[in-house]
C-alpha cells in the first residue's frame, strides 16, 4: 500500500509532465504557425484568457464538490454511528 505522500509525489509528476507536454505541444504549434500568431495576437490571448478562466472555474467546482462529498460522509458517519466502508458494494 502506499502512502498519501507517495501518491501526492505522483500526482505532482504526472502533472508537471502533463504541462511539459502541453508546452512542447504549443511550442511546435506556435512555431508552424508563426504567421498566425503574428496576425492575430488579440484573439489568441482572448482565447487563453477563456482557456484559463474555464480551467479555474472546473478547479473550483471540483473543491466545491469534494467539500460537499465530505460533509455528507460526516452526516452519514454521525448518522450511522460508524464511518461507512469506502471499499464499494
Amino acid at each position: 500500500m502506499g502512502s498519501a505522500t507517495s501518491s501526492s509525489y505522483r500526482a505532482t509528476r504526472l502533472a508537471l509532465l502533463n504541462a511539459f507536454t502541453a508546452g512542447a505541444g504549443l511550442g511546435y504549434l506556435a512555431h508552424e504557425y508563426r504567421e498566425v500568431v503574428v496576425a492575430n495576437p488579440g484573439v489568441i490571448g482572448l482565447a487563453l484568457l477563456l482557456l484559463f478562466a474555464a480551467g479555474y472555474l472546473i478547479r473550483a467546482v471540483a473543491r466545491a464538490l469534494r467539500r460537499a462529498g465530505s460533509r455528507v460522509d460526516a452526516i452519514f458517519a454521525e448518522e450511522l454511528g460508524t464511518k461507512p466502508s469506502p471499499r464499494p458494494r
